[in-house]
């Protein structure tokens, strides 16, 4: 306990007090004897309450004054005497307390309450509405005040028993019988507005008390319940030494009258303060915030709450901090001093929590504090660097944590920091940061990066140390930002290297994740054993690594060539952007073996048309078939199909020197064809390779190209070449016989397609005309039905020529005429000097600009 209020006795009356009330500096005394007092009492801090009499009235009552209420807004008491309500005037330009007006109605009634608010508009002013509640027998009466008297607010609320005690708070009136309590909404009807509470204690006169915080407090015995103005219940009440007899509520403190003491309690947190013994007092009332007076029959005394300043450090030192901020609010320091105080009570109730293990209860309040992260963490042992935890203080030493409670602080601590990372890491977050130390003068991270850098590195801590399955998705958070030198040495010492790996790549540290996934690769137990992972980092790698790429492909390639070949075949948008070119020419220094199924992968499956690569491959082909002494079928296969594709890639002039002169002489004809040497490439058909139907079927296929193929077979077939028309090629000593049947054969199948001169020309001098009619006649009507239709086209084109120039001379020769009478057609404006104009064919003359507009 500690001293919350200081009692002095104000008055000692030779009269028996039956009432009290209270506003301000003032004191307002009833008693049985129908007297009513008026005191000043004026309270300055360290000195005893000065008391003054200001007024008296002993004809106030014929009868004891059994309630008082004081509105001084209005200068209105509100009393009950004589078993009427009545309103005195109170404004001290009077004397006598005289009477403003009474209410008819209320004859009888043996209970009144007041519902005073305050409400304040945009300009400052306040508006007082009151409103009172008369209980007369099972009935209760409702008014409001204005124009100095009580008007009739609604009609009368019937009940089932007689009220005891009421209290009114807001649209909200709580009323005790002798058994049972009740809530009624102002203003709704007796069946809908009235709500049942719970029973009144045994033998116990029910009292209902109106708290400032507008919540009503009813006695059941020795505890006091709460309700709100709704009527929902607090489970938790407050237990007295005994059944209380009256009470009010000075923020924070109950302030409850027993038979021989007042007792002072908290609702939140529920503990006594402080107990008074005062000789059989019996009413109370509250003046103002920190002073309340106590009434027995004959006494008065003052009760004042002890300074804000002399209170806290007792509650601190109690560690009553949830106390201590409540009473640090009610002080009357300037707001700055205020704020400061309820943070240095918050830090420390905040400190307390960690040192009893309420862990999350004390992350909750550091993080609403907004406390330093860095000196959050350092409660913790380990997860801060040495010389800066060094540099930290705390109110005192933490505890020191191990097995489950180590555990169960590190997960509230987790959720500490992901909560701060993730306001810190919100686009409004400022760079540079202003957070709170635990203890003043301590050092605190203003840099934004920096606060980040402390909450990752701490996380994986954690996270390590509680669930390890977390670190991974920590580490592949693009805007991680752990210590790389500390998140480095914990992930070593924890031997989570694919953790590390994850790092690194986030980091883009690729060759510290290379050499790591290379280092282990060879060791059964880790991990990171074998190439797989090395295979795929390397897959997931952008092109403007690829000297990195190479470089750590290389191992892979000697340890599996077929899966080292899947860095540059894989179907990723990574491996497909590579420079291809560069890859081919690392393959071609350092695994020829797998140039073909690269160059193969990049024009069969990619569809790649770039003719480096196409020429290429017909060389590794051309290649493999040498090595392999024309026995590689297969290739030979692939080499004819690649070299026959329509369209073509590859350039034939660049590949045809590097091919041998001495075999392969069917693909040097389609490269030959392919560059446009097609006399070449038809001597090889014939006379080195002896194939007349390839050699057809070439002049076929080459016969869209509008190359004269079929003149040179003809020739060929009749007249054999000389070494010079086959340049670098050794033709056979014995070549095809001439063949006069052969080429008449192919002149009267595609004689369309020969020219006739240079034919005959060719043909031998013994060739016979009868065995050439058939072809001479129909090359010669061919040519004549060419020249034909030739002169037709050339007929036609004079006639439309003639017929283009009348019809010219006809339209130069149309008159127009226009003159100032002259108006368009489309506006029915006249044409001026100035004007553009347009004529449609029917002679008709408009503006241009409306002949564009009707277009």
């Amino acid at each position: 306990m500690h001293e919350a209020y200081q009692a002095t006795q104000l008055l000692k009356l030779p009269l028996n007090i039956e009432s009290i009330c209270s506003a301000g500096d003032n004191l307002f005394v009833g008693t049985k004897e129908g007297h009513l007092l008026m005191y000043g009492v004026v309270v300055r801090p360290g000195l005893e309450p000065e008391v003054q009499l200001l007024r008296s009235n002993k004809y106030f009552s014929k009868k004891p004054i059994l309630k008082l209420a004081v509105v001084p807004e209005y200068s209105i008491l509100v009393a009950l005497k004589e078993g009427v309500v009545s309103v005195h005037d109170i404004d001290m330009a009077v004397t006598n307390f005289p009477l403003i007006s009474s209410v008819p109605r209320s004859k009888g009634c043996t209970l009144f309450s007041l519902s005073v608010l305050r409400t304040s508009s945009l300009t400052g002013e306040v508006a007082v509405a009151v409103r009172m509640c008369v209980v007369l027998r099972r009935k209760m009466q409702f008014y409001y005040w204005k124009n100095r008297k009580f008007w009739e607010l609604q009609g009368d609320l019937s009940l089932g028993d007689i009220p005891k005690s009421v209290a009114w708070g807001g649209e909200s009136l709580c009323f005790g019988t002798r058994g049972e309590y009740s809530l009624y909404s102002v203003g709704r009807g007796e069946q809908e507005g009235v709500q049942d509470l719970f029973p009144t204690g045994r033998n116990q006169e029910p009292k209902v008390t109106l708290l400032q915080d507008n919540r009503f407090a009813l006695d059941k015995d020795d505890q006091t319940t709460f309700i709100s103005p709704s009527g929902q219940l607090n489970p938790k009440a407050v237990q007295w030494s005994e059944v209380p007899q009256a009470m009010v509520h000075d923020q924070p403190y109950l302030v409850s009258v027993l038979s021989k003491s007042v007792e002072i309690r908290t609702d939140e947190p529920r503990i006594l303060i402080q107990t008074l013994e005062l000789p059989k007092p019996r009413l109370v009332s509250c003046s103002g915030q920190g002073r309340v007076y106590i009434a027995s029959t004959g006494l008065v005394w003052c009760l004042t709450m002890v300074p804000v300043s002399e209170q806290v450090p007792q509650l601190l030192r109690d560690k009553q901090f949830e106390l201590a901020v409540t009473v640090a609010n009610i002080c009357d320091e300037s707001l700055t001093d205020k704020s400061r105080r309820i943070q240095h009570i918050q830090t420390l109730m905040a400190f307390d929590l960690f040192c009893n293990h309420k862990f999350k209860e004390s992350m909750e309040v550091f993080f609403q504090l907004d406390i330093c992260p860095s000196h959050v963490i350092g409660l913790y042992t380990g997860l801060l660097p040495a010389e800066f935890q060094d540099k930290l203080v705390y109110p005192d030493s933490p505890p020191v944590l191990q097995g489950r409670e180590m555990e169960n602080g590190l997960l509230a601590l987790i959720a500490y920091l992901t909560q701060m990372r993730h306001k810190l890491n919100n686009a409004s977050a400022p760079s540079t940061l202003s957070p709170q130390p635990l203890v003043d003068g301590i050092i605190v991270i203003k840099s934004k990066r920096q606060a980040l850098q402390i909450i990752d590195t701490t996380l994986l801590k954690c996270y390590l140390q509680t669930n390890d399955a977390l670190v991974a998705p920590l580490l592949r958070l693009k805007d991680n930002n752990c210590h790389l030198e500390e998140a480095e040495r914990f992930l070593k010492k924890s031997q989570k290297f694919t953790e590390l790996v994850i790092f690194y790549n986030t980091r883009k540290l690729h060759r510290k994740a290379l050499e790591l996934l290379s280092q282990h690769s060879s060791k059964p137990d880790s991990p990171l054993s074998g190439h797989s992972r090395t295979v795929t980092y390397l897959q997931n790698l952008y092109a403007e690594h690829i000297d990195l790429i190479l470089e750590f492909s290389l191992w892979v390639i000697l340890a599996c060539p077929e899966d080292g070949l899947t860095i540059f075949t894989e179907d990723m948008d990574t491996v497909e952007s590579l420079p291809r070119g560069r890859v081919l020419e690392w393959l071609l220094r350092n695994a020829r073996q797998l140039v073909i199924p690269y160059l193969e992968h990049l024009i069969l499956v990619w569809g790649e048309t770039n003719q480096l690569f196409h020429n290429s491959l017909i060389l590794q082909y051309k290649d493999v078939i040498l090595d392999s002494g024309h026995t590689d079928t297969d290739t030979q296969r692939k080499l004819r199909k690649l070299l026959h594709q329509d369209p073509t890639y590859y350039t034939a002039e660049q590949v045809l020197p590097k091919f041998p002169y001495d075999c392969l002489f069917e693909e040097r004809a389609v490269l030959l064809g392919r560059g446009g040497r097609h006399r070449e490439a038809l001597i090889v058909y014939i006379h080195i390779l002896g194939d007349l139907e390839k050699a057809m079927e070439y002049c076929r296929r080459e016969k869209a190209s509008g190359k004269p193929v079929y003149q040179h077979l003809v020739e060929l077939l009749v007249v054999p070449p000389d070494q010079s028309q086959l340049p670098g090629v050794r033709l056979p000593e014995k070549t095809r016989e001439p063949d006069l049947d052969a080429a008449v054969a192919v002149l009267e199948q595609h004689g369309q397609d020969i020219d006739l001169g240079p034919v005959l020309t060719s043909l031998p001098g013994s060739a016979s005309l009868h065995r050439l009619a058939n072809f001479l006649t129909a090359a010669i009507q061919a040519q004549v039905a060419a020249r034909h239709s030739v002169q037709l086209v050339r007929a036609l084109q004079h006639s439309a020529h003639i017929q283009l120039q009348e019809t010219r001379v006809m339209q130069e020769g149309v008159r127009l005429d226009m003159n100032e009478r002259s108006v368009c057609v489309q506006c029915g404006k006249r044409f001026t000097t100035l004007s553009a104009f347009a004529r449609r064919p029917d002679g008709k003359l408009l503006h241009y600009s409306c002949a564009m507009d009707t277009s």
